[in-house]
């Protein structure tokens, strides 16, 4: 693929990511300020089940079938026919285990409404299935417009369905109805606009070598959403909802803004990658997604930490100040986690799926058991989300050393690549952060003065040095401005 091509589809991808949560995250703010803690309390601990069982129906298959070049008719069909009976199978089991399930949580809980919360959200999660499912036949064929417009589309409809029940009264549901309408919408959307539809035809033969890739890749999607959800779970059993809401509502934020930029980067990296032939083109594609991950994300957390406190009180209002110190650790968390992820689409898309399952279970169990030790500490809901940083920490340094033997590309290596984006982004963090100690301004206007001054302060010494991932965007963006205006002259042309 040329670096046309690859840039124009990175650009859809991103555009993507950005418009819809940007949408996501108004919602969110509005959503927080007509809820009440409590509410969000609820939504998150049914998320903590909804989440796993989501896995067992979307992990691994998008991939398996993106991962075979040769797919057709058949493989698809056979695929969405096993697909679409196993989804609506693990939904039953959720539905009539559901009141089991809340019993985990701590007993401050409203276990019935819990109960009925966690029945309706289940249909999110079949929806999400039918939504994989097409969606990675356009990421196969590269089609990130079309995605673009189906996944906007999406967002507003349920943005407003969300926020007009929550105007009306509806607390929970609000969350639940805008979750579910989600789903919904994009998938009706991406079945109209995929261009494809199941056959009557069914192979076990072709299925078979696809589960077997697709599930070692589900079995590590599902160990890195328990060990995400495990520290939600421990908070939920020991503590009461609004310690959930606290925690959860921190980490909301720097989750929004990496999840969806790591899900840009990899929806264009794996399918790339699967088409690349030699070590030296994949080596060049993990470095340089490792430099330009960096570049943008260490900047944002960066900034999001050191704002943190005029950020929620401008924004969310003072009641969801206690989430102020579980959003600065977050975003710490998050600048960690880019860091080696291209390393782990290699291993997907060079068929290392061996490798990716053992190297994830070694670092979840690491995890875990500093998770335990955070638990035993009992030191609260903080020991906890300092316990997810060092987590983090290693597995990171996990997922690199493999590259040297591999790729010929060292751990050290890899970590010199991205020094002058981290010293950048720490330096960013102090200027913006004493600023916000020093202000006695009213806290809108605060915030709109620290966020000037860490991006023209990062920005400007980055120009001001040549870093190369910034003349890279800036190339990106001056190529999307010629060919737009070069239709606009092909137009008036015509006329």
């Amino acid at each position: 693929m040329s670096n046309k091509a690859m840039s124009s589809n990175l650009f859809w991808s991103f555009l993507e990511r950005f418009a819809s949560q940007g949408i996501s995250l108004v919602i969110s703010i509005i959503l927080a300020r007509l809820l009440s803690v409590n509410d969000f309390g609820v939504i998150s601990a049914v998320q903590i089940f909804t989440s796993i069982a989501a896995v067992f129906v979307t992990g691994g298959i998008s991939s398996a079938l993106i991962h075979k070049r040769d797919a057709d008719d058949l493989d698809y069909s056979s695929m969405f026919y096993y697909n679409t009976v196993f989804s609506i199978a693990v939904y039953f089991i959720v539905f009539a285990l559901a009141p089991w399930f809340v019993e985990i949580l701590n007993e401050s809980y409203d276990y019935k409404l819990l109960t009925t919360v966690l029945r309706v959200s289940g249909i999110g999660f079949v929806l999400s299935s039918f939504n994989s499912f097409f969606r990675s036949r356009l990421i196969r064929n590269l089609e990130f417009k079309k995605i673009f417009f189906i996944t906007v589309t999406g967002t507003v409809l349920s943005a407003i369905l969300g926020v007009s029940m929550a105007f009306l009264g509806f607390g929970v549901w609000s969350l639940v109805a805008q979750s579910i309408t989600s789903y919904a919408a994009n998938t009706v959307l991406l079945v109209i606009f995929s261009g494809w539809h199941p056959k009557l035809c069914f192979s076990f033969t072709r299925l078979k070598p696809m589960l077997g890739y697709g599930y070692k890749l589900m079995a590590s999607s599902l160990l890195t959403t328990v060990y995400l959800d495990a520290n939600s779970l421990v908070i939920g059993s020991r503590y009461d909802s609004t310690a959930l809401a606290y925690y959860n509502k921190g980490l909301s934020f720097p989750k929004i803004v990496v999840s969806n930029l790591m899900s840009a980067f990899n929806s264009v990296l794996f399918p790339t990658m699967t088409k690349l032939e030699t070590l030296e083109e994949n080596k060049d594609m993990v470095k340089r997604f490792n430099q330009y991950s960096c570049f943008i994300i260490f900047p944002m957390m960066a900034g999001l930490a050191a704002v943190a406190p005029t950020f929620v009180k401008t924004l969310l209002g003072e009641k969801w100040l206690p989430a102020v110190p579980f959003l600065q650790l977050a975003c710490l968390d998050y600048a960690l986690q880019p860091i080696g992820i291209s390393n782990l689409q290699y291993w997907k898309a060079s068929g290392h799926a061996t490798l990716y399952l053992v190297t994830d279970i070694i670092k979840k169990a690491i995890g875990i058991t500093i998770l335990i030790i955070a638990v035993i500490m009992n030191q609260g809901v903080m020991a906890i989300a300092w316990a997810q940083v060092a987590s983090t920490l290693v597995a990171m340094i996990i997922s690199l050393i493999p590259q040297k033997k591999l790729l010929g590309y060292s751990a050290l290596k890899q970590i010199k690549d991205i020094i002058p984006s981290t010293v950048l982004s720490i330096a960013m963090f102090t200027s913006v952060y004493l600023i916000g100690t020093v202000l006695s301004i009213p806290s809108a206007l605060a915030l709109i003065f620290q966020v000037i001054i860490g991006i023209v302060l990062y920005l400007g010494i980055a120009k001001l040095f040549h870093f190369k991932e910034l003349q890279a965007i800036i190339d990106i963006a001056k190529n999307k401005l010629k060919k737009h205006d070069s239709k606009k002259g092909e137009t008036v042309d015509v006329k």
